[in-house]
């Protein structure tokens, strides 16, 4: 049985930033009240920040909180960057435990609550979600799969490893306390989360068991714009708290080694995605060096990023 000292203090929110069309939002938000959290977990609010988003998608929203007193919604008409609408989130958050999730985002059934088993361990500061995703049969696709399964074994190393400082923001689990207002002009917000709890002497986890199911580019140059403000964000995040976010991409500078054996573990299981490489690697080198020279030029670049093609 799980002591006192671990059990979520007065239980947990979940906050979800919406922007534009946010078509999941509504089925979103049914899967999130009816979820079963475990008796050791209360879901004391469902805070939402829609900004930008359509009239038809906030009715049934609205509607949710008329019935759920546990729901809040916060509308925005215009999007001013995900990290203001995270700090609406915190403003409005109740219990010991903040779960963050996208609206784009879908957890797996029990995902929730096996985030929150581990995140209520002693010394745990945060915890995110394997990230998963329909994978197509083109080129893209198999680059996608590649970047992706060689990002979660990685975060799995890492996390055996406990040198992790990195969360992935797709689903993520912190605790309340750890941050109570995101730099405004964040734009990684799962990367600063992580390096501020490793920076607090807190562990950052990876759970593979709890899996989120999340939207990917369809188109390279939307790939490359995606990894273009990522690799700007984390450079953000370097410039804020003093260490790069561990990553399989910047352990290629610290730790190559590592980050080679990861990557050819992959590869030795699926070799098809073998074929993805050049794209991989053409693709993450224009992203990189734009994302490099992003950071060098603007402290605000990227705040309200563009939006893939649907």
């Amino acid at each position: 049985m799980r002591s006192q000292s671990q059990t979520p203090a007065g239980g947990f929110t979940i906050g979800i930033c919406a922007s534009d069309s946010a078509k999941r939002l509504p089925s979103l938000i049914s899967f999130l009240t009816a979820e079963d959290y475990g008796q050791d977990f209360t879901l004391r609010k469902l805070a939402i920040v829609a900004s930008g988003c359509p009239e038809s998608v906030l009715v049934p929203v609205r509607k949710a909180t008329d019935s759920d007193s546990r729901i809040s919604l916060i509308t925005e008409p215009e999007r001013r960057g995900k990290a203001e609408a995270i700090n609406r989130i915190m403003e409005n958050s109740l219990g010991g435990y903040l779960v963050m999730l996208n609206a784009d985002a879908f957890p797996a059934k029990g995902s929730i609550r096996k985030l929150l088993e581990v995140a209520s361990g002693p010394g745990v500061g945060a915890v995110s979600a394997k990230p998963v995703f329909e994978e197509g049969n083109g080129l893209l696709g198999h680059a996608l799969a590649l970047m992706w399964s060689s990002h979660s074994l990685m975060s799995l190393r890492l996390n055996h490893a406990g040198i992790s400082n990195h969360a992935c923001d797709e689903l993520i689990v912190m605790r309340r306390n750890l941050v109570s207002k995101l730099p405004s002009n964040l734009v990684n917000d799962g990367a600063y989360i992580g390096g501020l709890a490793r920076a607090q002497g807190l562990q950052v986890k990876f759970s593979p068991a709890a899996e989120v199911r999340i939207s990917v580019p369809n188109r390279p140059i939307d790939l490359i714009r995606q990894r273009r403000r990522i690799t700007f964000g984390h450079v953000q995040v370097w410039k804020k708290l003093g260490r790069p976010p561990r990553t399989i991409e910047s352990m290629l500078f610290t730790n190559p080694l590592m980050s080679l054996r990861t990557i050819i573990r992959i590869l030795s299981g699926r070799p098809r995605l073998m074929l993805a490489l050049p794209l991989v690697l053409v693709s993450e080198s224009v992203a990189v060096l734009m994302g490099l020279l992003d950071a060098n030029g603007s402290t605000d670049r990227h705040i309200v990023w563009r939006r893939n093609a649907e």
